[in-house]
């Protein structure tokens, strides 16, 4: 069988073009069989599937001659890059998009970049494909994938399921995973669409909570202490508590189920067109106490925010922001809205409320 031992053995191989571009059910048997053989390489795998659907989706319109030379062009980028070993901690997720704008420039030209940044900036930001997105702590048992603040990354895991897992969040499961079982264990948030498996259900443990599917999308938030929130996205799924036998709900897209300190099961309904932005870059609030607004911007921008004079909780919060929309600029939306002056030093921020008229 074929060695793939970088991004571009896989982007190069016509039966892997056919199943990530024209689900070829025939090579989708190869792909998984490959799989099953290889899990250490289920990551290089994912960012290469990745490339080549963002590719696909740019160039729908594109003539057959100019994708094959922007193609060529990514992936010198990518042999130019792993030549050099650039080190992966160069990505920031909120700075530095001038400089890397700047960078491409370099490489394709003002005018194609206009046209090509999408692919472009997904290929240079993640530019070491020899390193998992998420850090990996491997042992004899367990394999261990954790994203520090200020960082999010997308998994595949070897079942064929994928997961998008938020900043500072953790997913621990056994090495036999996809095989004799489909455990999780989860520690933050994280947005799974969960591949088929009649054999093996897809159980997530987070907190008190485990959540049990057999092929669905659905969202996990347990960042809170005591506190863990499911919303179903697609298909059905049945979460459990197991610190109260028998007690179980089940739930269907649009419906959601939270667990707090009594260690009681509330089910209501949410916003699908909403919940999910997150693993979209888009940061959100809906009415929240100020406190985890805080919080949500440490995680989302790796920062230490310092509050002085903070409002009454009764104080709730809203608003929405764009894709790698500065923290500068966040903070100077809420500020004018709730009335508070900010500073930024380095990766420290102080927040200070002004005194009510």
């Amino acid at each position: 069988m074929k060695s793939y031992e970088k991004i571009d053995d896989f982007l190069e191989d016509e039966s892997f073009k056919q199943w990530v571009l024209n689900n070829d059910a025939e090579q989708a048997i190869f792909w998984q069989d490959w799989l099953n053989a290889n899990p250490t390489q289920v990551e290089l795998l994912g960012q290469a599937k990745t490339i080549l659907l963002e590719l696909d989706a740019s160039a729908l319109k594109w003539k057959e001659s100019r994708k094959k030379k922007t193609f060529l062009a990514i992936k010198d980028k990518i042999i130019a890059a792993e030549e050099k070993k650039l080190d992966s901690n160069r990505y920031v997720y909120t700075s530095g998009n001038g400089r890397l704008e700047n960078r491409i420039r370099l490489f394709l030209g003002g005018s194609i970049l206009a046209l090509f940044s999408l692919v472009l900036v997904y290929a240079f930001m993640t530019v070491d494909y020899n390193k998992p997105i998420a850090q990996e702590t491997k042992s004899d048992e367990w394999i261990i994938k954790t994203n520090p603040k200020g960082q999010k990354s997308t998994l595949m895991l070897s079942d064929g399921s994928n997961v998008v897992l938020n900043a500072e969040s953790e997913l621990r499961f056994k090495r036999e995973f996809g095989q004799s079982h489909r455990e999780i264990y989860l520690t933050g948030e994280a947005f799974f669409e969960v591949a088929s498996d009649s054999l093996l259900p897809f159980r997530v443990h987070s907190g008190d909570l485990i959540t049990t599917a057999l092929g669905t999308s659905f969202n996990i938030n347990s960042y809170k202490e005591n506190w863990v929130q499911v919303q179903l996205a697609t298909g059905k799924v049945r979460v459990s508590n197991i610190s109260e036998k028998n007690q179980a709900v089940d739930l269907v897209p649009g419906e959601e189920v939270v667990i707090g300190n009594d260690s009681q099961l509330i089910k209501s309904k949410f916003d699908l067109n909403k919940a999910f932005y997150w693993k979209e870059g888009v940061l959100g609030f809906e009415k929240v106490p100020f406190e985890e607004v805080v919080q949500s911007l440490e995680r989302w921008y790796a920062v230490d925010i310092q509050v002085k004079k903070p409002p009454s909780s009764s104080v709730k919060i809203s608003g929405e922001f764009k894709k790698n929309t500065y923290l500068k600029d966040v903070l100077e939306s809420l500020g004018y809205a709730y009335n508070f002056d900010f500073s930024i030093r380095n990766k420290t921020v102080l927040i200070q409320f002004k005194a009510s008229e």
